[in-house]
């Protein structure tokens, strides 16, 4: 005689095994909130860690610029050997050695400020201070991206643990449905067709558990790689998320949010700033430079006097230089050509900014309603194919439905069940997704 399965045995199979191999690997469950993922990612995130470290280079360069406003100081110091003079005749057919004091050394300290270069000190400096700030613009993006990207990961992880949960409910129900037919078919009044397409169903349902759990695995590694977490934890979602539908203002709002702070369009602005000192830049290159210099000698011997001194003469200088390019009046047009050119590439890369960002929170917040919408109808839905199972069940026990209306009830109430959990979540994901388009996510 074939062997039947009881009522909610497959479940505890199903559910004994997955207890058995989470505990074969060695994983823990642990709850954690959003945010507390979040903080995990944003501390130890290689690519916030990378991100920051951009932000350290900027700010060194910042430093080295300001450099440039110091004086320029030069120590310089040499020792030789000075050998003995030859004298020569015009004709050099004589000639006379002078004896010559051998050993020579000679000290000689300089220093030089840079008073006035047309404003390109100042402005190379506003560069790297812009530099530094595009830099944080760039941490600053990133953590968003991180944080939606985190987001997108823990939100799925939290749907695929509703529809596991989905799944395992419908296997028990199938499970006690079958062991109702298996009576009736002993009883002769179904066939055994009946028992078979019970039995397929409850088969699908295992495959679908099996390849959510994969996913959850496979969700559960991304996550825990992404935020630095030991490798053998498993994440729960905090549940309550899904029950947090959140409330939005209207578009208006959200579109002046992102044109005021959205960082592709203050990087944007950024950049023009940096052209528009460029240029400057570009045009003291037709301006002289002035500078001050002093410098003070120590030497010996003293080679001025015949004989040769082996004494040391000090020597000391101060005073200003006037310098000019002359080559500048043929080069310098077309460096500011080049830089004016760049100024109008970044005043239309401004605009394009705009006009992305402007699309991009129109169509996330439609996309947001869209998702509110699918959601009050897969409500509607679900509580109706639910109804519907019951009442097909009540006929396919009194024998007052076949079991093809029996099973298609069951699929869709499965799929309503599931569609609603997707609802759920693409929801609170399409709203981080809106204010990740403002930036203020």
């Amino acid at each position: 005689m074939e062997k039947r399965i009881k009522p909610g045995k497959r479940l505890v199979t199903v559910l004994g095994l997955s207890l058995i191999a989470l505990n074969m690997t060695g994983q823990t469950e642990q709850r954690y909130t959003l945010d507390e993922i979040c903080q995990h990612a944003m501390e130890n995130n290689q690519a916030l860690k990378l991100s920051a470290g951009n932000m350290e280079v900027a700010d060194q360069q910042l430093a080295i610029s300001r450099q440039a406003q110091l004086p320029n100081l030069n120590l310089s110091m040499s020792a030789f050997y000075l050998g003995d003079a030859t004298i020569y005749s015009k004709d050099f057919s004589d000639k006379n050695v002078v004896e010559m004091p051998h050993f020579g050394n000679n000290l000689i300290v300089q220093a030089n400020q840079l008073l006035y270069k047309g404003g390109a000190v100042r402005n190379s400096i506003a560069i790297a201070s812009l530099q530094k700030q595009m830099a944080s613009l760039d941490f600053e993006k990133n953590k968003q991206d991180i944080k939606l990207l985190i987001s997108s990961y823990y939100l799925e992880i939290l749907k695929l643990r509703h529809q596991k949960s989905i799944f395992e409910k419908n296997i028990e129900l199938a499970s006690i449905r079958l062991h109702n037919i298996e009576k009736m078919y002993e009883q002769g009044m179904v066939t055994n067709n009946d028992v078979i397409r019970t039995r397929l169903l409850i088969s699908n349902l295992e495959q679908g558990l099996l390849q959510v759990t994969n996913g959850l695995e496979i969700l559960n590694n991304q996550l825990v790689v992404a935020t630095g977490l030991p490798q053998d934890v498993v994440i729960v979602p905090d549940e309550t998320l899904l029950t947090e539908i959140p409330a939005i203002s209207d578009l208006e709002t959200y579109r002046d949010a992102a044109i005021a702070g959205h960082f592709n369009i203050l990087k944007a602005q950024k950049s023009s700033e940096i052209a528009e000192k460029v240029i400057k830049i570009a045009k003291s290159d037709r301006i002289p430079s002035l500078s001050l210099f002093a410098a003070n000698s120590l030497q010996r011997p003293i080679t001025s006097s015949t004989p040769a001194l082996d004494m040391y003469t000090n020597g000391w200088q101060a005073g200003g230089s006037l310098s000019f390019s002359l080559s500048s009046l043929y080069k310098a047009p077309k460096s500011i050509k080049l830089s004016k050119l760049q100024l109008e590439q970044s005043k239309r890369n401004e605009v394009l900014q705009q006009q992305n960002t402007e699309i991009a929170v129109n169509t996330a917040y439609l996309k947001h309603q869209e998702a509110k919408k699918q959601l009050e109808t897969t409500t509607v839905k679900m509580e109706l194919a639910s109804e519907n199972y019951k009442i097909i069940e009540k006929k396919y026990l009194n024998q007052l439905a076949i079991l093809v209306d029996m099973l298609d009830a069951s699929q869709a109430k499965l799929e309503s069940e599931l569609q609603h959990t997707n609802a759920t979540v693409n929801v609170i994901f399409s709203y981080y997704k809106l204010l990740n388009t403002t930036g203020n996510l």
